[in-house]
Protein backbone atom coordinates (compact mmCIF):
# COMPACT_ATOMS: atom_id res chain seq x y z
CA UNK A 1 0.00 0.00 0.00
CA UNK A 2 1.66 3.41 -0.57
CA UNK A 3 1.77 6.10 1.63
CA UNK A 4 -0.74 8.54 1.63
CA UNK A 5 2.63 11.55 2.29
CA UNK A 6 4.38 10.01 -0.06
CA UNK A 7 2.03 9.87 -2.60
CA UNK A 8 1.31 13.45 -1.92
CA UNK A 9 5.02 14.81 -2.41
CA UNK A 10 5.27 12.98 -6.23
CA UNK A 11 1.74 13.39 -7.66
CA UNK A 12 0.01 16.44 -7.16
CA UNK A 13 -3.53 15.53 -9.44
CA UNK A 14 -6.68 14.97 -8.32
CA UNK A 15 -8.62 12.72 -10.33
CA UNK A 16 -12.59 12.82 -11.21
CA UNK A 17 -14.85 10.60 -13.26
CA UNK A 18 -16.86 12.24 -15.64
CA UNK A 19 -19.96 11.28 -17.44
CA UNK A 20 -22.32 13.85 -17.59
CA UNK A 21 -24.64 12.65 -14.73
CA UNK A 22 -26.24 14.59 -11.81
CA UNK A 23 -23.47 12.80 -9.33
CA UNK A 24 -20.66 13.64 -11.67
CA UNK A 25 -21.02 17.29 -11.81
CA UNK A 26 -21.04 16.89 -8.25
CA UNK A 27 -17.61 14.94 -8.25
CA UNK A 28 -15.95 17.39 -10.86
CA UNK A 29 -17.17 20.42 -7.74
CA UNK A 30 -15.73 18.30 -5.20
CA UNK A 31 -12.60 17.47 -6.65
CA UNK A 32 -12.08 21.05 -7.66
CA UNK A 33 -12.63 22.04 -4.23
CA UNK A 34 -10.03 19.53 -2.97
CA UNK A 35 -7.48 20.95 -6.13
CA UNK A 36 -7.53 24.03 -4.60
CA UNK A 37 -7.18 23.12 -1.41
CA UNK A 38 -4.48 21.03 -1.96
CA UNK A 39 -2.88 22.75 -4.27
CA UNK A 40 -3.51 20.23 -6.92
CA UNK A 41 -4.05 19.80 -10.65
CA UNK A 42 -7.83 18.77 -11.32
CA UNK A 43 -7.58 15.82 -13.98
CA UNK A 44 -11.01 14.38 -15.74
CA UNK A 45 -11.56 11.67 -17.40
CA UNK A 46 -14.65 10.59 -19.21
CA UNK A 47 -14.40 6.97 -19.89
CA UNK A 48 -16.10 5.61 -23.48
CA UNK A 49 -17.47 2.51 -22.20
CA UNK A 50 -16.60 -0.22 -24.69
CA UNK A 51 -19.45 -2.84 -23.35
CA UNK A 52 -21.72 -0.35 -24.67
CA UNK A 53 -20.41 0.44 -27.73
CA UNK A 54 -19.96 -3.29 -28.60
CA UNK A 55 -23.32 -3.30 -27.71
CA UNK A 56 -24.35 -0.99 -30.61
CA UNK A 57 -23.02 -3.27 -33.05
CA UNK A 58 -26.24 -5.90 -33.06
CA UNK A 59 -29.00 -5.13 -34.97
CA UNK A 60 -31.39 -5.51 -32.33
CA UNK A 61 -30.34 -3.08 -29.72
CA UNK A 62 -32.34 -0.33 -28.98
CA UNK A 63 -32.32 2.78 -26.88
CA UNK A 64 -35.36 4.31 -25.12
CA UNK A 65 -35.96 7.84 -24.81
CA UNK A 66 -34.95 9.68 -21.37
CA UNK A 67 -38.31 11.34 -21.06
CA UNK A 68 -40.35 10.13 -24.20
CA UNK A 69 -40.10 6.05 -23.72
CA UNK A 70 -39.63 5.97 -27.51
CA UNK A 71 -37.69 2.81 -28.71
CA UNK A 72 -35.09 4.00 -31.75
CA UNK A 73 -32.35 2.11 -33.39
CA UNK A 74 -28.98 1.77 -31.56
CA UNK A 75 -26.48 1.98 -34.33
CA UNK A 76 -22.60 2.07 -34.29
CA UNK A 77 -22.74 5.78 -35.89
CA UNK A 78 -25.01 7.20 -33.38
CA UNK A 79 -23.31 5.64 -30.57
CA UNK A 80 -19.92 7.10 -31.57
CA UNK A 81 -21.66 10.68 -32.52
CA UNK A 82 -23.12 10.61 -28.55
CA UNK A 83 -19.94 9.63 -27.37
CA UNK A 84 -18.31 12.61 -28.59
CA UNK A 85 -21.56 15.41 -27.85
CA UNK A 86 -21.02 14.17 -24.24
CA UNK A 87 -17.17 14.13 -24.35
CA UNK A 88 -17.80 18.14 -25.29
CA UNK A 89 -20.04 18.90 -22.94
CA UNK A 90 -18.11 17.43 -20.01
CA UNK A 91 -15.02 19.27 -21.47
CA UNK A 92 -16.83 22.79 -21.44
CA UNK A 93 -18.05 21.98 -17.66
CA UNK A 94 -14.81 20.51 -16.52
CA UNK A 95 -13.60 24.29 -17.75
CA UNK A 96 -15.73 26.58 -16.48
CA UNK A 97 -15.86 24.62 -12.79
CA UNK A 98 -11.61 24.40 -13.44
CA UNK A 99 -11.52 28.01 -14.16
CA UNK A 100 -13.91 28.94 -11.42
CA UNK A 101 -11.86 27.28 -8.71
CA UNK A 102 -8.79 28.55 -10.04
CA UNK A 103 -6.66 25.36 -10.48
CA UNK A 104 -4.96 23.98 -13.00
CA UNK A 105 -6.73 21.45 -15.50
CA UNK A 106 -6.54 18.70 -18.00
CA UNK A 107 -9.72 16.19 -19.59
CA UNK A 108 -8.84 12.82 -20.78
CA UNK A 109 -10.99 10.32 -22.69
CA UNK A 110 -10.57 7.16 -22.32
CA UNK A 111 -12.34 3.73 -24.39
CA UNK A 112 -12.19 0.28 -22.52
CA UNK A 113 -14.08 -1.23 -19.45
CA UNK A 114 -15.29 1.53 -17.14
CA UNK A 115 -14.04 0.51 -13.63
CA UNK A 116 -10.47 -0.95 -15.25
CA UNK A 117 -9.62 2.42 -17.18
CA UNK A 118 -10.79 4.25 -13.96
CA UNK A 119 -8.35 2.27 -11.78
CA UNK A 120 -5.07 2.79 -13.79
CA UNK A 121 -6.27 5.95 -14.05
CA UNK A 122 -6.02 6.64 -10.06
CA UNK A 123 -2.57 5.07 -9.82
CA UNK A 124 -1.47 8.23 -11.05
CA UNK A 125 -3.61 10.40 -8.93
CA UNK A 126 -4.01 11.57 -5.06
CA UNK A 127 -7.15 10.65 -4.82
CA UNK A 128 -10.18 9.89 -7.01
CA UNK A 129 -13.69 12.04 -6.50
CA UNK A 130 -16.71 10.33 -8.10
CA UNK A 131 -20.51 10.30 -8.03
CA UNK A 132 -22.41 8.02 -5.82
CA UNK A 133 -24.29 6.28 -8.64
CA UNK A 134 -24.12 7.26 -12.63
CA UNK A 135 -27.18 8.50 -15.03
CA UNK A 136 -29.71 7.08 -12.56
CA UNK A 137 -31.19 9.04 -9.61
CA UNK A 138 -30.41 7.09 -6.95
CA UNK A 139 -29.07 6.95 -2.84
CA UNK A 140 -27.73 3.62 -3.46
CA UNK A 141 -23.84 3.51 -4.70
CA UNK A 142 -23.87 2.74 -8.11
CA UNK A 143 -22.42 -0.68 -9.28
CA UNK A 144 -18.70 0.81 -10.60
CA UNK A 145 -18.64 3.00 -7.50
CA UNK A 146 -18.83 -0.53 -5.59
CA UNK A 147 -16.57 -2.11 -7.91
CA UNK A 148 -14.18 0.84 -7.82
CA UNK A 149 -13.83 1.19 -3.48
CA UNK A 150 -12.81 -2.85 -3.43
CA UNK A 151 -10.11 -2.54 -5.89
CA UNK A 152 -8.16 0.60 -5.90
CA UNK A 153 -5.05 1.40 -3.42
CA UNK A 154 -6.43 5.05 -3.82
CA UNK A 155 -8.62 7.18 -1.50
CA UNK A 156 -12.04 7.69 -3.14
CA UNK A 157 -14.09 10.75 -2.73
CA UNK A 158 -17.66 9.41 -2.99
CA UNK A 159 -20.43 12.64 -3.76
CA UNK A 160 -24.66 13.10 -3.85
CA UNK A 161 -26.09 15.28 -5.86
CA UNK A 162 -24.74 18.25 -3.83
CA UNK A 163 -21.00 18.28 -5.13
CA UNK A 164 -19.00 19.59 -2.07
CA UNK A 165 -16.35 18.17 0.64
CA UNK A 166 -18.49 19.47 3.71
CA UNK A 167 -17.45 20.27 7.00
CA UNK A 168 -16.77 18.65 9.97
CA UNK A 169 -15.26 15.96 8.66
CA UNK A 170 -15.96 12.54 10.82
CA UNK A 171 -13.00 9.92 10.62
CA UNK A 172 -13.47 6.31 12.31
CA UNK A 173 -10.41 5.29 13.44
CA UNK A 174 -9.99 1.52 14.38
CA UNK A 175 -6.04 1.63 14.41
CA UNK A 176 -5.71 -0.28 11.25
CA UNK A 177 -3.15 0.95 8.76
CA UNK A 178 -6.27 1.87 6.66
CA UNK A 179 -7.25 4.09 9.46
CA UNK A 180 -4.41 5.77 10.05
CA UNK A 181 -3.88 7.10 6.64
CA UNK A 182 -7.52 7.77 6.70
CA UNK A 183 -7.14 9.86 9.71
CA UNK A 184 -3.94 11.38 8.52
CA UNK A 185 -5.77 12.93 5.16
CA UNK A 186 -8.40 13.99 7.75
CA UNK A 187 -6.31 16.32 9.71
CA UNK A 188 -4.89 17.37 6.51
CA UNK A 189 -7.89 18.44 5.34
CA UNK A 190 -8.95 19.63 8.31
CA UNK A 191 -6.00 21.91 8.68
CA UNK A 192 -6.96 24.42 6.06
CA UNK A 193 -10.02 25.54 7.82
CA UNK A 194 -11.19 26.68 11.31
CA UNK A 195 -13.37 23.56 11.98
CA UNK A 196 -13.04 21.02 13.90
CA UNK A 197 -12.54 17.12 13.53
CA UNK A 198 -14.66 14.44 14.75
CA UNK A 199 -13.17 10.89 15.66
CA UNK A 200 -15.21 7.99 16.20
CA UNK A 201 -12.76 6.03 18.45
CA UNK A 202 -13.81 1.73 17.36
CA UNK A 203 -13.73 -0.01 20.38
CA UNK A 204 -16.18 -2.76 19.85
CA UNK A 205 -16.03 -6.26 18.62
CA UNK A 206 -12.57 -7.24 16.61
CA UNK A 207 -10.62 -4.49 18.18
CA UNK A 208 -7.39 -6.00 19.87
CA UNK A 209 -6.21 -2.00 21.08
CA UNK A 210 -7.33 -0.22 23.92
CA UNK A 211 -9.43 2.62 23.28
CA UNK A 212 -7.24 4.54 25.88
CA UNK A 213 -4.42 4.02 23.38
CA UNK A 214 -5.73 4.48 20.34
CA UNK A 215 -7.15 8.42 22.09
CA UNK A 216 -3.79 9.19 23.02
CA UNK A 217 -2.54 8.20 19.22
CA UNK A 218 -5.15 9.99 17.55
CA UNK A 219 -4.64 13.26 19.99
CA UNK A 220 -0.98 13.51 19.66
CA UNK A 221 -1.33 13.71 16.03
CA UNK A 222 -3.91 16.10 16.33
CA UNK A 223 -1.71 18.21 18.80
CA UNK A 224 1.52 17.58 16.50
CA UNK A 225 -0.57 19.25 13.31
CA UNK A 226 -2.35 21.38 15.65
CA UNK A 227 -5.96 20.54 14.63
CA UNK A 228 -8.58 20.30 17.35
CA UNK A 229 -10.67 17.60 17.53
CA UNK A 230 -13.77 15.96 19.13
CA UNK A 231 -13.66 12.32 20.19
CA UNK A 232 -16.83 10.23 20.64
CA UNK A 233 -16.04 5.80 21.54
CA UNK A 234 -18.11 3.56 20.01
CA UNK A 235 -18.22 0.20 21.00
CA UNK A 236 -21.11 -1.50 18.76
CA UNK A 237 -22.17 -1.63 16.20
CA UNK A 238 -25.49 0.09 16.32
CA UNK A 239 -23.62 2.66 18.47
CA UNK A 240 -21.72 3.24 15.66
CA UNK A 241 -24.21 3.67 13.17
CA UNK A 242 -26.32 6.02 15.37
CA UNK A 243 -22.61 7.93 15.33
CA UNK A 244 -22.23 8.17 11.61
CA UNK A 245 -25.34 9.31 11.07
CA UNK A 246 -25.45 11.96 13.54
CA UNK A 247 -22.43 13.05 11.20
CA UNK A 248 -24.63 13.48 8.41
CA UNK A 249 -24.59 17.45 6.93
CA UNK A 250 -20.54 16.81 7.23
CA UNK A 251 -18.11 14.25 5.28
CA UNK A 252 -17.35 10.91 7.04
CA UNK A 253 -14.08 9.20 6.56
CA UNK A 254 -13.62 5.50 6.58
CA UNK A 255 -10.76 3.28 6.18
CA UNK A 256 -11.34 0.74 3.76
CA UNK A 257 -12.08 -1.84 5.84
CA UNK A 258 -15.54 -0.20 7.28
CA UNK A 259 -16.50 0.78 3.69
CA UNK A 260 -19.66 -1.41 4.31
CA UNK A 261 -20.68 2.22 6.41
CA UNK A 262 -21.18 4.05 3.00
CA UNK A 263 -24.74 3.13 3.21
CA UNK A 264 -25.38 4.47 6.28
CA UNK A 265 -24.43 7.97 5.10
CA UNK A 266 -26.23 9.94 2.42
CA UNK A 267 -23.54 12.35 2.19
CA UNK A 268 -19.95 13.02 1.18
CA UNK A 269 -17.43 10.12 2.31
CA UNK A 270 -14.16 9.31 1.86
CA UNK A 271 -12.87 6.07 1.66
CA UNK A 272 -9.34 5.56 1.99
CA UNK A 273 -7.73 2.13 1.57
Amino acid sequence: MTDLSTTEQNVRRILVALDASPHSVAALRAAAQLAALMGAELQGLFVEDINLIQLAHFPFSQEVGSYTASRRRLDNSSMERQMRAIARAIRQAMAEVANQAHVRWSFQVARGPVTAELLAAAEAALLLSMGRAGRRRRKSLGSTVQSVVSRTSRPVLILDEEGQLKYPLTVLYTGSPAADRALRLAIQLTQRTPSELRVLIWAGEGQTESAERLQKRVEQLAADQQVKVRLVRVDKTDNLLAAVQEGNGGTLVLPSERSFLLSAHVGPTLVVP
